[in-house]
């Protein structure tokens, strides 16, 4: 980390109620330099149709141009263009692509907010920090709900987040920490930037941050933690009997009760409190259910972060909180894998294994937890079986029967299935500050 954004986070560390300015002069071409290598190389371009290939042709002059527009304000941010990916179960999700220039500036502007914010964020927030793997976090809130006397639990997303975040919030929030109005309206810019569809029609929204722009996520965290996390962290506790315990990882959240009356108040409640920053909850994915180690037949399961959570007795009869896939994810990745073969069948074999390798140590790397051999091991069965039939449609004639496509999968050095998730480190002071 640079030594500015080392020294805006200690500042910020130091003094919570200090609100910095000059941010839009620490743009600089260092920092623009630092921010153009941090991109992906092979994304998608957008309406600019130049890539980091091209771009980097003429590096030194094509940073130094953007930074005197940026110096004379006469910087202006280019339409958006707006794809989208399947969520599955025939829905879409919109994924916004910035021009190239935008992405760098985005990504400076980011790691800037980023050190600034890193002080203020709760640890309840997890989605899109350093350090902060969703895996892990799944881990983490397994634990709390272990070690905490929780017996219920709701469970939230909140509807279309990115389509409507409110601008006007959103800057008044910045302005906890901004006191610098160039950088103000940098962002706006990009909030006002119109949304080319993919019919070619320009939209300019009212709400909303581009899903897939740099500047999203950040903007997103500092949006919900004083929309939500500083309600929860604060105002939450000061009606509570009971225990609670609360973990948010972008817009989906779960937050644990002892007292199921307490967790009814709270979801009454939450509504209105994300009405009031133009948000609504998501109806067909948040519900209160019991969730107690005291009532295991009584008990529900939730899913978050592609793992079902539930209650279940341990080999030796202990009763802990288990995860496994959850039912969704694990038909997604097949369908996903289904697809792709079916694409890419008629490529060569060789190619085929290394492709297949990194998709199986990746599923692998995020779903091998503890307690999850059974799911590993009937997505590999099931995957395998997908592979089998895929490869004997590559022509008439059947390329395999199945002892032969066993034999011939030992040479494709795909991973079996495998735990790779350690035990958790709880240290003293992480298991007083949840008791």
């Amino acid at each position: 980390m640079s030594s500015t954004l080392l020294g805006l986070r200690e500042k910020a560390g130091k003094e919570p109620k200090y609100r910095f300015r000059s941010l839009y002069r620490e743009i600089n071409l260092p920092m623009l330099y630092e921010s153009f290598y941090e991109l992906r190389r092979h994304a998608a371009t957008g309406v600019d149709g130049v890539s980091v290939e091209n771009y980097e042709k003429d590096l030194d002059g094509n940073l130094r141009g953007l930074l005197e527009r940026l110096v004379a304000k006469r910087y202006r941010a280019q339409h958006v263009k707006r794809r989208f990916i399947s969520k599955g179960g025939g829905r879409l999700r919109p994924l916004g692509i910035p021009a190239l220039e935008d992405k760098i500036v985005q990504m400076a502007a980011s790691k800037l907010l980023q050190a600034i914010y890193e002080a203020d964020f709760l640890d309840m927030s997890k989605g899109y920090r350093p350090k902060r793997g969703a895996r892990d976090a799944s881990q983490e809130l397994r634990e709390r709900l272990v070690l905490e006397r929780v017996h219920w639990v709701v469970e939230a997303d909140i509807e279309g987040f990115f389509e409507n975040v409110d601008h006007n919030w959103l800057c008044r929030m910045l302005e906890e920490r901004v006191d610098d109005q160039a950088f103000i309206r940098l962002i706006r810019k990009w909030l006002k930037a119109g949304i080319l569809q993919e019919a070619g029609e320009v939209i300019h929204p009212a709400t909303g941050t581009p899903q897939g722009g740099i500047i999203s996520p950040v903007l997103a965290n500092i949006y919900l933690h004083y929309a939500l996390d500083l309600w929860v962290e604060k105002v939450l506790p000061k009606g509570l009997r009971g225990a609670h315990v609360c973990m948010r990882y972008a817009d989906d959240f779960v937050v644990g009760f002892e007292y199921g009356s307490e967790a009814e108040r709270f979801f009454s409640e939450l509504p209105r409190r994300m009405a009031k920053f133009g948000l609504s909850m998501a109806a067909d994915k948040s519900a209160i259910l019991r969730f107690s180690r005291c009532d295991l037949e009584g008990s529900g399961c939730f899913a978050f972060l592609g793992f079902e959570f539930y209650w279940a007795r341990t080999r030796k009869g202990r009763v802990t909180v288990k995860r496994r896939t959850s039912k969704k994810k694990f038909r997604a990745s097949l369908s996903g894998l289904k697809e792709w073969m079916r694409n890419n069948r008629s490529r060569p074999l060789k190619e085929l294994a290394v492709i297949l390798r990194r998709r199986f140590a990746g599923y692998f790397n995020y779903y091998g937890v503890i307690g999850n051999s059974d799911r590993l091991w009937q997505y590999w069965t099931l995957a395998r079986k997908i592979i089998f039939r895929a490869l004997n449609r590559r022509s008439q004639r059947l390329s395999y029967n199945w002892t032969g496509f066993s034999r011939m999968w030992i040479t494709l050095a795909i991973p079996n299935p495998h735990i790779v998730e350690k035990p958790f480190q709880r240290s003293v002071s992480w298991t007083l500050s949840y008791r």
